[in-house]
């Protein structure tokens, strides 16, 4: 396919406008970012080359890629609605370029970026993220809580505790339960538990240990007791932005894992794996929508189209978040939560298209 001079003109004006767009909020985003993280940094020694060049840099490819559709949309609308008001697309359509003419740059420019986007989504961002969610993990204050925690690690093998603090690293009213039948077989119970987060050893305070007989039981106890369990506390206590440092392979045994010991939060992962796809390709749509409001010439200018694009994302948006909800609380099927949008939004981008000035 030969690039006319038409093609290269909307092509260098569409991915100028959407790399400067990139960087600007990118820009501000980690200035935000860096003002609510900075004391965290400092108290826990975090060096400056670390903080620039590994979390920094992650956090503009990971934030960059995610809200690559939104850029992209806002960028479409404020330079085509800069030509518009220049009456730069009256002259071109009324040469004998039809507008499907006209949208191919358009769409030769939005399939460079679906492909990047699909690309760093699959390969590039779960080592990326692994980084920066490393660094979080070693220099940036851990609070993450939970409580009253119940999981069936296994079929007969089930774990709960009342707390788990973050900052501590400690794990309260710790029960350790396993059924052979329809009996109870073995029983371990400790008031503290520490574990490591990267091993299987465990260290228990006020430790007792109940094996069950048909006619006597053996009981244990101990004030401290250092040891290994099949599990870390890493499995218990996950942190579901841990998924973002996942390949495709290591998310589907993850959420095959998941489904295995009874996890509530199957539909939250698979949001998740399908939203790899589903985001990139909302590129298309959403470039349409644009090329279709701002190429008309409005008597309010830049500022009204800006405000209708601005007005339709927050729609976008909105209903992805109502789709979620539905498929996480609701029971609503995580792959149709996740298109569902692009669907309802490419009829919307196809009568746009045909209201479109031509």
């Amino acid at each position: 396919m030969i690039l006319t001079k038409l093609d290269r003109f909307i092509m260098k004006k569409f991915l100028g406008t959407f790399v400067f767009m990139l960087i600007l909020l990118m820009s501000i985003s980690m200035v935000f970012d860096l003002s609510e993280k900075l004391n965290d940094f400092i108290a826990n020694g975090a060096p400056w080359d670390e903080i620039v060049f590994v979390y920094y840099s992650n956090f503009f490819i990971n934030y960059g890629t995610q809200f690559s559709y939104l850029l992209n949309f806002i960028s479409v609308i404020w330079f085509t609605s800069k030509m518009a008001g220049n009456t730069e697309i009256v002259p071109i359509l009324s040469a004998g370029v039809g507008f499907n003419r006209f949208l191919r740059p358009y769409f030769i420019s939005s399939t460079i970026l679906v492909i990047a986007a699909i690309l760093i989504y699959n390969f590039v961002l779960p080592a990326s993220n692994s980084a920066r969610i490393d660094f979080e993990e070693k220099y940036y204050r851990d609070s993450h809580t939970k409580r009253n925690v119940r999981l069936e690690l296994t079929e007969n093998t089930i774990l709960y505790f009342s707390s788990y603090n973050g900052v501590s690293k400690e794990i309260k009213e710790f029960s350790l339960e396993r059924i052979e039948g329809n009996k109870l077989d073995y029983s371990l119970k400790a008031q503290k538990a520490i574990g490591d987060s990267l091993t299987n050893d465990w260290s228990f305070e006020d430790l007792s240990i109940r094996r069950f007989g048909e006619f006597n039981d053996e009981v244990y106890y101990s004030e401290s007791l250092d040891t290994t369990l099949e599990f870390s506390v890493s499995d218990l206590v996950f942190r579901p932005n841990i998924i973002e440092a996942m390949d495709n392979k290591e998310l589907d045994e993850f959420i095959q894992e998941q489904e295995q010991t009874g996890s509530s939060k199957i539909a939250f992962y698979l949001i998740k794996k399908h939203e790899r796809w589903a985001s990139p390709f909302a590129i298309f749509i959403l470039t349409l929508i644009g090329v279709s409001v701002s190429s008309k010439k409005s008597r309010g200018g830049l500022g009204i189209n800006i405000a209708l694009g601005l007005g339709i994302c927050v729609v976008y948006i909105f209903s992805m978040q109502m789709t979620t909800v539905a498929a996480i609380n609701v029971g609503f099927t995580p792959v149709l939560a996740v298109w569902l949008p692009n669907i309802i939004f490419s009829f919307i981008a196809y009568f746009l298209y045909l209201k479109a000035p031509k």
